[in-house]
């Protein structure tokens, strides 16, 4: 994540375009000073929100599982 810090303009088409990573978009979107990005800065977070509930749930059910019992 650290080393995708750009900023590109255009959303990419493909899976080798050049892209940013999701906290930078918020961190640029939330200066913007036009309406339109209030919406979508509050969805970026709360995909990075949903992101972080989901992998620490599947971290929690991981430990539990492989965990030795003795």
């Amino acid at each position: 994540m650290v080393g995708m810090v750009a900023f590109i303009a255009d959303p990419p088409a493909g899976i080798t375009d050049p892209a940013t990573v999701l906290p930078v978009q918020v961190f640029l979107w939330s200066d913007s000073p036009e309406r339109a990005f209030v919406a979508r800065t509050s969805a970026a977070i709360l995909v990075l929100l949903a992101f972080l509930v989901i992998m620490n749930a599947t971290a929690v059910w991981l430990r539990q599982r492989l965990e030795r019992r003795w």
